[in-house]
């Protein structure tokens, strides 16, 4: 029985909050994103199993894509592997495999009996009349590659290909056609419990650099601030609108009673009015008459009409006031990262920065990058708006609501196509 060459690619991203799922195909030589999909990761199951909950959320992403007849690409978290970029001098090339491999044995943190290795040559030139070879080297450790298995296999997913989502991104940039020779270009990838930074130049990958710094955050300070859910804070941050900072909110007095301890409850006993006369003998705070008698006035020499009904009322902090705090520990983490690429490895600086991932439409977000790593503009990576060509409407709906989070699965589907 034969077996047919598959015609369409699907690239799966599976993230900390959501799977995303892109189906690509070819026509007229020109890539073409039939399909997207999203489905959200059960939280409560999340934390009870893990495995299970991405399992639920990968059938549920795939369940409307033809998965038998499709070249399938998932990939690692750039948090469970590490990628470095060894240069190597005038190497025979039948020494090449073991000169890589004594490589990766200095400069890798594992054990390489415990990880898969993997590396491909990205750039050769020479200098001072010698031979260089720049290359990509990856590696996992087979726990993790395991775990990703798991998840895959217990969705019924035949995996053709397992990379990692930081590389993904470059195939989107290329996919999608935001790159440019002569430019050094930044894809930040922001997700939920981490972040990461690929430096891309004249088209081609040139260092990664992963950031302990997630969207999550960003929703436990409004979940804190606001003292909502986790949920509501998701909703929060998702519906944002920069009119809101603006709102000065009176609290009501219910409110207070949470915040301060204050309480109207009729059977809680209040303290006595100062302004009330009860049978004649006057409040304790009221002024003594020998007081009142040195004041030159008689009894009512220091009554006052009472106060107008009081009003207790707070400044509502605004979603950005609250974001602050983390948005601000992101951008000295990402500052960090621009610096060591720009002033250590390559004293070049960076051309563009196109945001991807969830946070990416979260508009304080690229308001930070500008501020703290001097940009006029921060791109959002929109697959839509791209040289890619686009299937029917009603099949692109997730992907339109929230483009820059499908810019890993673009890379991945793309990077399926480029096998096919």
């Amino acid at each position: 029985m034969g077996f047919t060459k598959p015609k369409k690619a699907i690239g799966l991203d599976i993230g900390g909050h959501a799977v995303k799922a892109v189906l690509m195909s070819r026509a007229s030589g020109r890539l073409r994103i039939e399909q997207a999909t999203c489905a959200l990761i059960d939280r409560n199951e999340l934390n009870v199993d893990p495995v299970r909950a991405q399992i639920g959320a990968v059938r549920e992403a795939l369940e409307s894509m033809p998965t038998m007849q499709s070249h399938i690409v998932a990939a690692l978290t750039g948090q469970t592997v590490v990628v470095r970029y060894p240069r190597l001098t005038d190497v025979p090339k039948e020494q090449l495999t073991s000169s890589i491999e004594r490589e990766a044995a200095n400069n890798m943190p594992y054990d390489l009996r415990d990880v898969f290795l993997d590396w491909v040559i990205l750039d050769e030139y020479k200098e001072d009349e010698r031979r260089q070879l720049k290359v990509l080297l990856v590696a996992a450790k087979h726990e993790e590659i395991q775990n990703r298995l798991s998840v895959l296999q217990g969705a019924d997913v035949q995996c053709a290909v397992l990379t990692v989502d930081s590389l993904a991104l470059a195939d989107a940039g290329e996919a999608c056609d935001f790159l440019r020779v002569g430019e050094t270009v930044a894809i930040i990838n922001v997700g939920l419990t981490s972040s990461s930074i690929h430096f891309i130049k004249d088209g081609v990958s040139n260092f990664i650099r992963e950031v302990n710094w997630g969207g999550r955050e960003i929703i436990q300070a409004v979940a804190k601030g606001r003292r909502c859910t986790y949920e509501e804070a998701i909703e929060a941050v998702e519906t944002y609108e920069r009119e809101e900072m603006d709102a000065d909110v009176p609290v009501a007095v219910e409110a207070l009673e949470t915040e301060i301890g204050f309480s109207t409850d009729e059977d809680v006993p209040m303290a006595a009015d100062p302004f009330d006369d009860v049978g004649g003998a006057g409040s304790l705070l009221d002024p003594l008459d020998e007081e009142l008698d040195n004041a030159g006035g008689g009894a009512n020499a220091f009554k006052t009409p009472p106060p107008a009904a009081m009003t207790f009322e707070k400044k509502v902090q605004s979603l950005e006031d609250l974001v602050a705090a983390p948005l601000n520990r992101m951008g000295l983490e990402f500052r960090r990262s621009f610096d060591y690429y720009e002033h250590q490895l390559y004293e070049q600086p960076v051309d563009r920065i196109i945001l991807a991932g969830g946070m990416a439409d979260f508009p304080p977000v690229a308001d930070t990058l500008k501020d703290e790593l001097g940009f006029g503009v921060v791109e959002i990576g929109n697959p839509l708006e791209s040289g890619l060509l686009l299937g029917e409407e009603n099949t692109l709906m997730a992907l339109a609501q929230r483009p820059a989070q499908f810019m890993v699965a673009v890379g991945l589907a793309a990077r399926g196509m480029a096998d096919l």
